[in-house]
């Protein structure tokens, strides 16, 4: 994978006419089609109980439509990363919302389930086509300097987005579930235009010409975390509401609300982590995090319904989040001016995701949701072997990054 800067990327800010520091305008308005994108790609998790009973779907059709939108997110991770180079992060990034637009459309008005597959491959298109501009502009927009700190604040946009998908299903409960992907639509076109409008495009990190990423470092230790990440992400929490409501008898608007609580404690989750990124480096940090997830998910997955039961799935719901943050701090020192290497790292992790989400559906509807569930949640214990320290032969600071 050859380091070609996109052809709206190339020079430094200066020569574009673009301050050098770091430009948080431009920042905010990345972070809002991150929210946008997000907001469409977790609507189906929460509306699930209630769109089930309207189209007729099970179990199995629920594992089946996240395996569906996972893929989509991997396959749109790869084509995006290939196409940074040539159209530009701005453009790629309005293309992004235009696909979550239509899919929010398109599940909004669904007769059945084949048209909410539709749906999904829509909006996982633009989940992935967003992820490799997106996380490219915000290394390049914050600067070298703030990158655990710019890499929490994107995260806290990622957080927003699943904390308002599930508060527009709680709502959607109430009012009828297709208000949601209504409301959806309305942001990633209002995203859309404000980055078409807004954003000039950074230029992509400096890399040394003809440099290639090294496999290694593509699917290793960024690849190797964020993908502990997307197993409970989009492996174990989508099954949360079906869980909460089958399990411990919720409502389907309280287990939508129990998953917004998570949702929130997201956002502090990723401030704290990116943070911690900083301070102790993403390995001792993900070591820290994986220990939470175990202890917290078995808890919520293990014990009867309850007050604490409850809250140790909203604090999994929310830790599992600062997880990506990490990733992408690792990832961006390793690969982050090469679009392709980051359209593989995110997609090798989604594809994971995929594979884990229609496996917990089909496995969960044949052996019970319970046991399935278990194995998921406990996965995170491998990052404290994964993020072991690194020998001092290699890395001499915490956690230093190996320039690519």
């Amino acid at each position: 994978m050859a380091s070609v800067r996109p052809v709206d990327d190339a020079g430094s800010p200066e020569a574009r006419g673009l301050p050098a520091g770091p430009r948080w305008g431009a920042f905010a308005l990345v972070c809002a089609a991150y929210l946008a994108a997000t907001v469409g790609e977790a609507l189906l998790s929460p509306t699930f109980p209630s769109a089930a009973e309207d189209l007729g779907t099970d179990l199995a059709l629920e594992g089946l439509a996240f395996g569906v939108l996972t893929g989509s997110i991997a396959v749109a991770n790869l084509v995006g990363g290939v196409l940074l180079r040539r159209v530009g992060a701005t453009r790629l990034i309005v293309s992004a919302m235009v696909a979550t637009a239509l899919g929010s459309v398109v599940a909004a008005t669904a007769q059945g389930f084949g048209q909410l597959v539709v749906s999904q491959v829509l909006m996982g298109a633009g989940a992935g086509l967003f992820f490799p501009a997106g996380l490219q502009a915000v290394g390049a927009l914050a600067g070298p300097a703030r990158k655990g700190f710019a890499m929490g604040i994107y995260g806290v946009a990622f957080s927003g987005g699943l904390t308002l998908a599930a508060v527009l299903s709680a709502v959607g409960a109430s009012h009828g579930w297709r208000l949601a992907f209504w409301v959806a639509a309305g942001f990633a076109a209002a995203a859309g235009v404000l980055v078409l409008v807004g954003l000039r495009a950074p230029p992509a990190p400096a890399g040394a010409a003809g440099e290639r990423a090294r496999a290694r470092d593509v699917l290793g230790l960024p690849t190797a975390v964020g993908s502990i990440g997307t197993i409970c992400q989009y492996g174990a929490i989508p099954f949360l509401p079906t869980y909460a409501v089958d399990r411990w008898g919720l409502s389907a608007g309280a287990a939508a609300s129990l998953l917004a609580v998570g949702r929130v404690l997201s956002i502090v989750a990723k401030l704290v982590s990116g943070a911690s990124a900083d301070r102790v480096g993403p390995r001792t940090s993900a070591r820290r995090t994986g220990l939470v997830l175990v202890l917290t998910g078995l808890g919520w997955v293990l014990l009867p319904g309850g007050w604490l039961t409850y809250a140790l799935a909203a604090v999994f719901a929310g830790v599992v989040s600062s997880l990506f943050p990490i990733a992408n701090v690792l990832a961006l020192e390793r690969f982050g001016h090469q679009g392709g290497a980051i359209g593989v790292y995110r997609s090798v992790q989604i594809g994971i995701g995929a594979l884990t989400s229609a496996a917990i559906g089909v496995i969960g509807h044949a052996i019970g949701l319970r046991p399935t569930l278990a194995v998921a949640v406990a996965c995170p214990v491998l990052l404290l072997w994964i993020c072991r320290p690194a020998p001092e032969s290699v890395d001499t600071a915490p956690d230093a990054a190996r320039p690519v």
